[in-house]
């Protein structure tokens, strides 16, 4: 205790030789940087919450595209100052983030263990050390001339300000291995933070099965607010074997839930990584208003990589903050406190006054919205140090390395597949027949899911990040021989069958303004006006669930042929092939152990772009 009085001292004391240190722009090798533009203020409330969600290990930003450009070390920047900007104003502020920590990036995926290198980088932004949060104030307390006594005093209310909560999603779940390293290394730094209200793991010591995180939390904030928090995840197929997932209608109607309810509280908070309109986060709203018909409700979700903001009633709100940390959502909450409302049936249909913000990840961004002043500072020591470990880590994983050139942009979803500027148009007529083994004596259909690649290939180097960026998942290749009669009937029957997904994407609304750069027009259930920076919007054509390359030439129908599967959707082949030849039975076999989804792509870069000059 006494080591804790002292930790306030002890960081006046450091921020005082950190005043006269020169502190550089950390922003990653290379990136771009967007031209500035003039943004709105950020409204602030009584309380006020920064969300994130499906960062999916873009921890070092986008380095290839100017909006999203700001790494994590900045991110951590950005919070510093929107802390004490919180302290100053008196209002409570929170930080949250609903999930979905890997499967994306080459910084969390291209280690032995997913997350092994992200996952310490992640929590030191958002779980920062208490001397290091001492240290970064003091920091900015000593900068704008407070006496030695005032800064001591305004960092020792600090320590109650970190009120973060977090939440688990499906990409911390699918394999064991995974799961057990988020319940026994990332869920304990959090402490009660790490919310998993309906998911459970098999604890391999005592054989128990126990909540990953914590069922609920509830905590007062500095200035005075008291929340009670929960985490969700929505009902979704193929976790681990030692996860289990409970519905969410079954958890609300639990004792220690309905028991939770009888604490008094200000306001109930729901972080959770399942999308801000399905049944299962109105499942929630619906058991918490069966009880308590105005108390306010703040919901913060993910899982379908979309900006969205909804109005429940009058005091319930719930908002997703995109994806692969493009975005930062802000929401801001007037009148929590209202005494009148201590009586709930007083203030049964009385809205409160919220805004919502989607803020653009760069560094323009975070510095128009934390800093007091256009030349305050806006590095900070950890900060620095974030952005300096991220360097490391690239550097050490190789991320950076070019496998090849990539000879124009191909996009995921701006146009139709039969156009070359498709990513799935590419992927099918020259990345997968570069799967098919030559040495099998017959030739081959290659299917996959038009979900297992995520995101655009641009013009330039293309990158051991970027086949993990691209298609990040390690699904193997199945397959059987089948006459061609029946091959040809594959892929319309993957296409009728369910979507197997691990993400929705939802798209933007048209607009057309040549002077604007693309990016996210966002409509929501306030309109227009969410978005932070003006765009224009990308244009989005949907593509077919499956796709297979081209199918062989000159055979006849009872001509044998291979057909390629990933072993992601190889439960809907079965009752295709059932149901097209029901006088056979086929057996599943590995294709190839030597290439999957991911190394798909190094494989066709090294043939057919590792010639060219970027």
């Amino acid at each position: 205790m006494r080591l804790l009085a002292l930790l306030p001292l002890l960081a006046v004391a450091a921020a005082h030789v950190e005043h006269t240190e020169h502190l550089e722009r950390r922003a990653q090798p290379g990136v771009p940087t967007p031209k500035p533009v003039d943004l709105r203020p950020l409204e602030w409330g009584d309380v006020n919450v920064i969300s994130t969600t499906d960062t999916h290990g873009w921890l070092s930003g986008h380095v290839k595209e100017a909006p999203y450009s700001a790494d994590f070390g900045d991110f951590a920047s950005f919070l510093s100052h929107m802390r004490e900007q919180a302290v100053h104003r008196r209002k409570d502020l929170l930080v949250v983030d609903s999930g979905d920590l890997h499967d994306g990036n080459g910084l969390s995926d291209s280690t032995p263990l997913n997350g092994q290198v992200s996952d310490p980088i992640f929590a030191k932004v958002l779980l920062p050390r208490l001397l290091a949060v001492y240290f970064e104030i003091a920091t900015a307390f000593s900068r704008r001339g407070y006496s030695l006594r005032i800064t001591i005093f305004l960092c020792s209310l600090l320590k109650k300000t970190i009120d973060d909560a977090l939440a688990v999603g499906n990409h911390e779940l699918y394999v064991n291995e995974i799961a057990q390293s988020t319940y026994k290394t990332f869920a304990p730094k959090w402490g009660k933070r790490y919310l998993t209200s309906n998911t459970f793991i098999r604890d391999a010591a005592t054989n128990k099965t126990v909540p990953i995180g914590k069922l609920y939390n509830k905590f007062r904030m500095k200035f005075g607010t008291r929340v009670m928090s929960y985490g969700f995840l929505y009902n979704f197929v193929g976790a681990g074997s030692d996860v289990v997932l409970q519905n969410a209608n079954d958890t609300v109607a639990l004792p220690w839930f309905k028991k939770s309810l009888k604490e008094d509280v200000d306001m109930y908070l729901v972080v959770g990584h399942t999308p801000v309109r399905w049944a299962e986060t109105l499942a929630v709203i619906k058991a918490i208003r069966a009880v308590h018909p105005a108390k306010p409700i703040l919901l913060f979700g993910g899982h379908l990589h979309v900006r969205d903001f909804i109005r429940y009633d009058a005091r319930a709100y719930g908002l997703s903050a995109g994806r692969f940390m493009e975005t930062v959502g802000w929401m801001s909450v007037k009148g929590i406190h209202d005494r009148k409302c201590r009586v709930e049936t007083n203030c049964i249909g009385k809205n409160l006054t919220v805004s919502r913000r989607y803020l653009d990840t760069n560094v323009h961004t975070y510095k128009t919205h934390a800093l007091a002043h256009p030349k305050q500072r806006f590095d900070t020591w950890r900060g620095r140090k974030i952005s300096q470990e991220i360097t490391h880590a690239r550097a050490s994983l190789n991320l950076s390395n070019a496998l090849g050139c990539a000879p124009q942009d191909y996009y995921l979803s701006r146009y139709p597949i039969t156009d070359t500027r498709s990513l799935i148009n590419l992927v099918a007529n020259e990345v997968l027949p570069l799967v098919v083994d030559s040495t099998k004596k017959n030739p081959a259909i290659v299917y996959v899911n038009s979900g297992s690649q995520r995101f655009d290939v641009y013009k330039g180097p293309f990158t051991i990040d970027d086949t993990y960026i691209v298609s990040p998942f390690h699904n193997d290749f199945i397959y059987t021989t089948v006459p061609f009669k029946v091959a040809k009937s594959i892929l319309a029957g993957l296409n009728k069958a369910p979507f197997q997904k691990r993400a929705e994407h939802k798209a933007p609304v048209p607009a057309k303004n040549a002077t604007l750069t693309p990016g996210y027009v966002t409509k929501d259930d306030y309109g227009y006006g969410g978005d932070d920076w003006p765009h224009s919007a990308i244009p989005y054509v949907s593509a077919p669930n499956y796709v297979s390359s081209p199918l062989p030439t000159g055979l006849a129908d009872d001509a044998l042929v291979d057909i390629v599967w990933l072993s992601f959707f190889s439960n809907l082949v079965g009752p295709i092939l059932k149901n097209l030849d029901p006088a056979n039975t086929y057996n599943f076999s590995t294709y190839r152990t030597d290439i999957d989804t991911n190394t798909m792509w190094t494989q066709f870069v090294k043939a057919k772009w590792s010639g060219t000059k970027c």
